[in-house]
Order: structure tokens, then C-alpha cells, then sequence
């Protein structure tokens, strides 16, 4: 016998119930006796006793043996209700069919499982017969639109089928598992199936979840008046040996210095991957001849272009895992026998996406490596009910096997979920919480119903003496048509039309509405169009009253150049790569990067249920992938340099450095990670090289002469330094306010001042290292003492960094490059108070920040 062959043995031998669970069966068992006896009793009113008292919610934590329950229960029904009963079992997702079958077929051999799609005759059905089925097999908008309610030759619809079995005096009932993932956007459908067609004389519905509103609301559009309630709580399952006594959330936070150089999903994976190791070594260890199981979520972003699923396959196998031993399930990739994947312990990992989270009955996984992005309370139930789970191999193991109970304390006593991003912690955390709050409670509605006499006609009351009243299922009078229209589906189509119906009235009030702006009818609209209309019409007569353009001439009494230098990139590139590559600076700081091979996260490992918390900082491995991904982005600081071009020299330069200073010379993808590692700890580095390069190799034009004219508003403010006599109308606020500055100065330092016009051909441009042209503000004319072309300054005017425009990263290379005749440009700017100051970079911190305060005199020295 294979290992996977007897693992399923152990797992499928006939399990006692537990005392718990034998409570909660004894108790639905007896509201199925009573509401059948009522049923019995009067048959006439046998779908209002079915809505008023005969449905029960079954509330137990994952891996609290719901199936097993409900499975034992119907299997003690069969043969002690007054009519023989068939059960239609709805699953939320198909695969949990083939999972469903296998539990009751292994625990419950006193049922017979039927199939839909092959065996619908109502002839040979035997007592406690179970359909296993979905939803979304019966459930739609028309009956035409499901292969189980259609007519055929050989088989009837599942419509006639239960038609026929009730005809012929069989309880029907319903079994709603994951009753939390059943009701969402089909909600309608299922209730009009539920109400039309099967119209349960008994409903049993579990749910691991406390509260849900999709659940809530099919009980509304249901029309189920109470429900019997059975609750369990964690703790029970816990004493059972069916839960862990713990889970263990275990997030990351990298180092700051190191946060670009991890991939904290590899980190999770790899982390994940080394406690799974030690629960395999634990088992072993105690003489449990299992494997256990790692499950690894992969995100289910369609925007992520690489395939999360390869990435995570591709860490394990880096990280010594056989690539035999994983799993991959998804839409994309889905495996045909995923629900066996709890007893084939050739495989020890599954890499899944979302769907899989739901649902999956696998006891031998111990640890759990989340790679999504956010998850909610909901998600977060899910993730713990894969872990939770108690495998019955080693129940005699767990820390209350023993008596009397000891407290858990080792590996094999806790699930664990590792968790690539730090937020995911509240989702767990929240989900906890939620578990925590069940407990034990049974509150049956039964003994609360009574059939009486109303008006001459027998109708259900609810609880009557409690001061709740609520009649059920009244007779349409007269009969006929109104009879008919008052069955509970119709009343349930009835009521969705009222409800429709009102909010068609209210939008359509809504858009009459006076100071309504729903819809285009309504007066804001209105409003806007007659608006936008006047502003059409009036628009010539504005603009005819506009004053005219004038030009404005260059003055002649300013000496000044009649043609400005600019500078442009050079016709050829040649050379430029190897220049960059000799001359930036490789100092001991860079040679330690060829050595780098690990970061620092700290490690936070917190028990969600009780709130302990360990924390310690841990050296984990810098990922390859990262910082190639993150160098690109350091690389392309030049639009006219090719990186697959660069990094090669800058290869070179570093393997011939290392031979030069008598290092080892590592292999190849070492090097190319301290290539990149310098390009993303060092940018200025290149920055740096490629300035100093670039310094020598561009060009200086100077054949575009200034504009004779300047072609402006008339009447503008006069200036007495500007070359075309007044201040131009096209400058903000800051500018303008700097031109005054410049206008106004006493003391012979500014001859005269010209606005620099973006893109213009005439103006003056720096080229930066990342190869764009900058255009300064300002070009200023400066006294003799001024040791530039033509003692011409350069002026960029920012806002005070409020908007964030001034401190951006993008200023930090206009401050820092010089023109190659003018030299640096000066970058001022003006705080609240009106003052004046510099913008200067600081390397240490390789950024710019506020310098001093700005006189007219720093014009004469704007060397940074």
C-alpha cells in the first residue's frame, strides 16, 4: 500500500462523532422529527410549517466536521420520520461536489448518493437518498438555460423529479454546505428555485463563517421566517483534537536601505518553505509516517505580466525542492485530481490562487505563504480554515490528547501563515477575532410554532406568546388566479416588482425634481447648456474689446549678444559609454558590493488568537530578479544611452578594478549584481560620469539671434532693465515677482535681463546627464566681475515646494549641471514672507534642499 493509498485509509475509517458534534446532530435531528410530525399532522399547511420552524443553521468553525454532522444526522433520519425523505445537497463550486461525495460516501455508508446528470428517475428511490449537487447546475433566470431541468427521453427534469417524489408523499430536503459562498449575485435565482421548484420541507444550512449578509439575505428573499441555530465555537473544536490550538501570522518588514534589494514574496516563499521543513523533521521525529502539506497563494492580479505561478516554482526549485513534489492549481492551470491532492503525499507543496482558498479539505497542511496583496475578514476565515485542520494521524499528539490537557508548546501544535506584505496581518487578525466570538449556543424555534385558527382558516404563528407574531403563508382569497399568485415564489417575484418599481418612480422623480442634476431632463442641465451658450455668443464681442498686440523692439542703448549659446547633444554618440565607464569612481564602498549577498528584515511571529508576539531581525537573501528590475530604472537616466551597451563597460571597468586591487574575480552573475547594485545604492555615480562627459562632448550653438520684436499685450508694465523694455505677460506669479528683484537693482550688478523661452530656437538650453534640454528662467547680463561668456547669468525661479514641484527629484540635476560657457544656472525661490533664497545640493544626502538666502550679488558667483 502506497503512502497516498494509506493515507485515505486512516483518513477514511468511520469516525465517532464527537460529544459536540453529537450535540449538534441530536438537536437539528430532533427540529427534522418535529417539523415532520407537524407536516404529518396537517399537510394542508406544510409549506408555512416549513418556513416558520424547519430550517436550521449549522455555525462551526472550519474543520469542525460540518458534512461529517449533517451527513450522521441525515443517515438517523432515514427510517424515523413519518415519510420517507430524499436530500438535495448544494455545494458552492463544482469541484467540492467530487469532495462532498467522497466525505459522505466514507463517513455516512447509510446514505446512497445519487448523480443529477445521470440518475433523475423518481422510480427506485430509496429513504435518505442524497443528490449532490450546485447552485449553479439549477439556479438561472429560465429553466431552458440548465441541462438538469431539462426534459428528456430517457431522463425527467429535476423540476418533475421532486414534483413527483412530493406527489407521492416524500419530505423533501435541503442541505445548503458553505452556506456563506452560496447566495451572491445568483441570490434571486437560487431563492426562486429554492421557493418555486424544491420548496424544502426541511433545511439544514452550514456556515464557518459568524456573520454574513449574503447568507441574511437569501433568508429574506427566501422569505424564511426563523431559523433554528446551532453554534459552535472554536474552542470546542480545539478540545476535539479537530483544530490547532494556534495560528501563527509571520509577516516581514525589510530594513530601509535594504527595502529595494528584497523580494518580500521571495522572502515569505523561502521563510515558509524552512518551517515547512521543520514540521516534516517534527513528524518524523514523533514516528508519524506523513508528509505534510505548503500551500502557497499567488495573487490573482491579471495585471502582473509575469506568471506569479513560474515565479514561485522557479524559488522552491532554487531553494532544493523537486520539482516532481509541486503542485500548481489555478484557472489558468488547473489539476484535474486537486481535491486528491489531501491524500498524494508524493506532493508537499500547492501553489494555488484565490478560488482554492474556499472550501479545500486538506488536514495534513500545517503552513500557509499568502502572496496577495490585501485581503478581508472573510479571506481572512478562509486562510486560517486551510490550517486549522487536525490531521487524525497525529490527534494523539495534540496538546489536548492529553489528560489532563497540556499547554501547546510545539511545532506541530500551530498552523502557520507567512505573509509577503505587512497589511494582510489585520485581515488574519480580524478573522481570529470573528472566531472568537462563537460559541456554543442551540436556540430551536420549534416549540414556538402552533398551527391555528384564523378567520375559518388554519395559518402558522411564530412564537405568539413571546410578543412576536407573524403570520405565514395566508390562503388567497376567492382562490383561481389570486390562489395562485399567492404561492411564495410568486409572492417573491411580486415583491422584487414593487421593490423595482419604486426605484423607478423615485429616479424618475429624481429627474423632474427642480434642483435635480440626475439625468440630462433635469434644470442643472438645463442650466449648464444655457450657460455654455451665453459664453459662446458673447465670445466675439469679448474679444473684440480685448486691447490689440504690439511688438516690442530689442532696445538699442543695452549692449548685449545679439545670438545666445546653447547647448546640444552631440551628432555622434561614439565614445561617450566608454568615457562614463572610465570615469566613474569605483572606491571600497563599490568593491564591497561584489560580496553583498544578503539583507536584514525583521521577523514579527504573533499567534492570532492569543496575541503573543516574537519579534527578532533576521539576514535573508537579496533577490537577483529585484535588483535587476530596480537597476533598470537606475540605468535609463540618459534617453540617448543604451544600458545593454553600458553595463557591459561598466563590467569591465569593475572585473579589471578587482584585478587591479588584487581581488578575486567572481563569476559572472555576481559581477552583474554588483553592477546593478551600484547603479541603484550609487546613481550619482552616473550622474556624475556621464556630467563630466558630457561637459566635454556637447555642442555650443550660437546661430539663432534673439527676436527683434516681442509680440505682446499693449500697455504692458514698463521695465527698465528688460531687453524689450517691459516685464513679458506670459510669466507666473514667482517670475514675475524675480524680474522685479532684477529690475530694481541699485547697484550696477545687472545690466540688463531677458526671459528665456522654453523650446524657442533662440534659447538658451543645458543639456542634463539624462539627456533632456533644460531652459533657464533667466538669462541675466552681470557686471565685470562676472568670469562667464559675455558675463551672462543663468536664473530658475520655483514656488516654495508647497506643491512639491521645487523639491522634486527632477530639479535635483538642473541644480547641479553647468552650462559649458554660462555655468550653473542659480535655482531660487520665495518663502511666505517675500525673502529671497538659493537652492543648493547637498551629496552627502544627494539631494537639493534651501541654501541661504539669495542677494543680487550670488549672480556674480554661481559656481555650485
Amino acid at each position: 500500500m502506497s503512502a497516498a493509498d494509506g493515507a485515505r485509509a486512516t483518513a477514511f475509517q468511520l469516525l465517532p462523532l464527537k460529544p459536540f458534534q453529537q450535540r449538534a446532530s441530536d438537536t437539528a435531528l430532533r427540529v427534522i422529527l418535529d417539523t415532520a410530525a407537524k407536516i404529518e399532522a396537517d399537510p394542508a399547511r406544510r409549506r408555512a410549517i416549513a418556513l416558520a420552524q424547519g430550517v436550521t443553521l449549522l455555525r462551526s468553525p472550519t474543520g469542525s466536521g460540518k458534512t461529517l454532522t449533517i451527513g450522521r444526522t441525515l443517515e438517523h433520519a432515514a427510517g424515523a420520520l413519518p415519510r420517507k425523505a430524499v436530500w438535495f445537497w448544494f455545494t458552492p463550486y463544482s469541484g467540492l461536489v467530487r469532495q462532498s461525495r467522497d466525505a459522505l460516501a466514507a463517513q455516512c455508508p447509510g446514505l446512497r448518493l445519487r448523480d443529477l446528470a445521470t440518475d433523475r428517475l423518481p422510480r427506485g428511490t430509496r429513504d435518505g437518498d442524497v443528490f449532490v449537487m450546485t447552485w449553479a447546475s439549477v439556479a438561472s433566470a429560465t429553466k431552458e438555460a440548465k441541462l438538469a431541468r431539462q426534459e428528456g427521453e430517457l431522463l425527467p427534469s429535476i423540476d418533475l423529479l421532486v414534483a413527483a417524489l412530493r406527489a407521492d408523499g416524500w419530505l423533501i430536503g435541503a442541505v445548503i454546505d458553505e452556506g456563506h459562498l452560496n447566495f451572491g449575485t445568483n441570490a434571486r435565482q437560487a431563492a426562486d428555485f429554492y421557493l418555486g421548484i424544491l420548496q424544502p420541507d426541511v433545511t439544514m444550512i452550514a456556515t464557518a463563517t459568524p456573520r454574513d449578509e449574503q447568507l441574511e439575505r437569501f433568508e429574506r428573499v427566501a422569505g424564511i421566517g426563523r431559523v433554528n441555530r446551532i453554534e459552535v465555537s472554536r474552542d470546542d473544536a480545539v478540545r476535539a483534537c479537530l483544530n490547532k490550538p494556534g495560528v501563527k501570522a509571520v509577516h516581514f518588514r525589510p530594513d530601509e536601505r535594504d527595502a529595494s534589494l528584497l523580494d518580500m514574496e521571495e522572502v515569505a516563499v523561502v521563510a515558509g518553505l524552512a518551517r515547512h521543513r521543520i514540521i516534516r523533521k517534527a513528524l518524523a521525529d514523533a514516528g508519524v509516517a506523513m508528509v505534510p502539506l505548503l500551500m502557497i497563494q499567488v495573487d490573482n492580479d491579471a495585471r502582473n505580466k509575469m506568471d506569479p505561478v513560474a515565479k514561485v516554482r522557479d524559488i522552491l526549485v532554487a531553494n532544493g525542492v523537486d520539482r516532481d513534489a509541486i503542485a500548481a492549481h489555478t484557472s489558468g492551470e488547473p489539476d484535474p485530481y486537486f481535491h486528491t491532492l489531501a491524500y498524494d503525499e508524493t506532493k508537499e507543496i500547492l501553489i494555488f490562487k484565490v478560488a482554492a482558498a474556499t472550501g479545500f479539505d486538506a488536514p495534513r497542511a500545517w503552513t500557509l505563504v499568502s502572496l496577495r496583496k490585501a485581503i478581508g475578514v472573510e479571506f481572512g476565515l478562509q486562510v486560517l480554515g486551510r490550517i486549522m485542520r487536525v490531521d487524525p494521524r497525529v490527534q494523539h499528539l495534540h496538546a489536548f490528547a492529553s489528560d489532563p490537557p497540556r499547554p501547546p508548546d510545539g511545532v506541530l501544535d500551530y498552523g502557520y501563515v507567512f505573509l509577503a506584505s505587512p497589511a494582510q496581518q489585520v485581515g488574519i487578525a480580524s478573522a481570529a477575532d470573528e472566531l472568537k466570538t462563537i460559541r456554543d449556543s442551540i436556540e430551536t424555534v420549534t416549540d414556538n410554532v402552533v398551527v391555528v385558527e384564523f378567520g375559518g382558516s388554519r395559518v402558522a404563528l411564530v412564537n405568539p406568546d413571546g410578543g412576536f407574531a407573524e403570520l405565514l403563508d395566508p390562503p388567497a382569497p376567492g382562490g383561481g388566479e389570486a390562489a395562485g399568485a399567492d404561492d411564495p415564489a410568486s409572492r417573491v417575484r411580486a415583491a422584487a416588482l414593487r421593490v423595482q418599481g419604486s426605484l423607478d418612480m423615485a429616479l424618475h422623480d429624481a429627474r423632474r425634481s427642480p434642483g435635480s442634476a440626475v439625468g440630462f431632463g433635469g434644470r442643472a442641465h438645463q442650466a449648464a447648456e444655457e450657460s455654455w451658450g451665453l459664453a459662446v455668443q458673447d465670445a466675439p464681442a469679448a474679444a473684440a474689446g480685448r486691447p490689440g498686440r504690439v511688438s516690442y523692439p530689442l532696445r538699442a542703448d543695452v549692449r548685449f549678444p545679439r545670438a545666445l549659446a546653447r547647448e546640444v547633444m552631440p551628432r555622434s554618440m561614439d565614445g561617450l559609454v566608454q568615457g562614463i565607464a572610465r570615469r566613474i569612481r569605483i572606491d571600497d564602498g563599490a568593491i564591497a558590493l561584489v560580496n553583498r549577498t544578503m539583507g536584514k528584515v525583521l521577523v514579527t511571529e504573533e499567534d492570532v488568537f492569543q496575541a503573543a508576539r516574537t519579534t527578532e531581525r533576521a539576514n535573508v537573501p537579496l533577490s537577483n530578479l529585484r535588483i535587476a528590475q530596480q537597476a533598470q530604472m537606475a540605468f535609463r537616466f540618459n534617453e540617448s544611452i543604451d544600458d545593454r551597451d553600458l553595463k557591459p563597460a561598466l563590467l569591465e571597468r569593475l572585473r579589471r578594478e578587482l584585478d587591479d586591487r588584487g581581488h578575486a574575480i567572481p563569476g559572472e552573475r555576481d559581477l552583474r549584481r554588483a553592477v546593478d547594485l551600484l547603479a541603484m545604492a550609487r546613481p550619482d555615480l552616473l550622474h556624475d560620469a556621464c556630467r563630466a562627459c558630457l561637459a566635454q562632448v556637447v555642442e555650443i550653438r550660437q546661430d539663432e539671434e534673439i527676436p527683434a520684436f516681442y509680440e505682446g499685450p499693449d500697455l504692458l508694465e514698463r521695465a527698465d532693465k528688460g531687453l524689450y523694455g517691459v516685464f513679458p505677460a506670459d510669466m507666473n506669479e514667482e517670475e514675475l515677482a524675480f524680474a522685479r528683484l532684477l529690475d530694481q537693482d541699485q547697484t550696477g550688478t545687472v545690466l540688463w535681463w531677458l526671459r528665456n523661452v522654453e523650446n524657442a530656437r533662440w534659447a538658451v538650453t543645458i543639456v542634463l546627464p539624462n539627456g533632456r534640454r533644460h531652459f533657464p528662467d533667466f538669462v541675466v547680463g552681470v557686471d565685470a566681475r562676472r568670469k562667464s561668456r559675455d558675463g551672462i547669468a543663468l536664473a530658475e525661479v520655483k514656488d516654495d515646494g508647497r506643491t512639491g514641484r521645487l523639491f522634486s527629484t527632477v530639479n535635483t540635476d538642473k541644480v547641479r549641471t553647468e552650462h559649458r560657457e554660462y555655468r550653473s544656472a542659480l535655482m531660487v525661490f520665495r518663502n511666505d514672507r517675500g525673502q529671497w533664497f538659493n537652492v543648493a545640493y547637498r551629496a552627502e544626502l544627494r539631494m537639493h534642499q534651501p541654501g541661504s538666502q539669495f542677494t543680487i550679488d550670488d549672480l556674480v558667483w554661481t559656481q555650485q
